[in-house]
């Protein structure tokens, strides 16, 4: 029961990718005061939690009623994972002109719940009992919150660049995720 929720779990936080985004978050937020980084926070951390279960609950519905099987959509998936990482990798995060919006728009979407974590949830959600991918949702939205608020002192314990070779790290994972994907996918045929 722990193996297969830990199969559902480990590839959900491994997609959020919470380090990855530790070096924006800290560059988001270094002029706000206490409030507007609570604020930030608790909208990109919503954002996040609600598109990825509407995602989940019609995107399986839109695949269902396109013909899109699980094997189809593990391979696209993968692929768009990979190239996801891949960019990620090389390019790194982009910087949002300053907004209001910010904890919406690119932390809650696209940054938090992007394109690995919407397409793993899809893939989680189909493979795996429903109140595994809840729980597993949950527990990252929590420890996405719990790592985020403390960015101050993973700063000062880990220094911006262990934060950012955590960051490429997580960023290979993701790449052997999809791959992994992409190939399950492939052996479904």
């Amino acid at each position: 029961m722990i193996d297969t929720f830990l199969l559902a779990f480990i590839p959900l936080f491994v997609a959020f990718d919470v380090l990855g985004l530790l070096p924006l978050y800290i560059k988001f937020t270094m002029s706000m005061n206490r409030k507007q980084k609570s604020r930030l926070l608790r909208d990109s951390l919503i954002t996040a939690f609600v598109i990825s279960l509407i995602f989940v609950v019609i995107g399986n519905h839109v695949m269902t009623y396109l013909g899109i099987s699980m094997k189809d959509f593990l391979i696209a998936g993968g692929i768009v994972i990979f190239i996801t990482a891949v960019k990620d990798l090389i390019a790194g995060h982009g910087k949002p002109e300053d907004s209001e919006l910010i904890g919406i728009v690119p932390l809650g979407v696209p940054l938090l719940a992007g394109p690995a974590v919407l397409a793993t949830s899809i893939i989680i959600w189909k493979e795996y009992p429903i109140y595994y991918y809840l729980i597993s949702l949950i527990l990252n939205i929590v420890i996405c919150w719990v790592v985020l608020h403390f960015s101050g002192i993973f700063l000062k314990v880990l220094g911006p660049r262990v934060i950012e070779a955590l960051s490429k790290v997580m960023g290979l994972i993701v790449a052997s995720i999809a791959i992994m994907f992409i190939r399950r996918g492939i052996e479904g045929f």
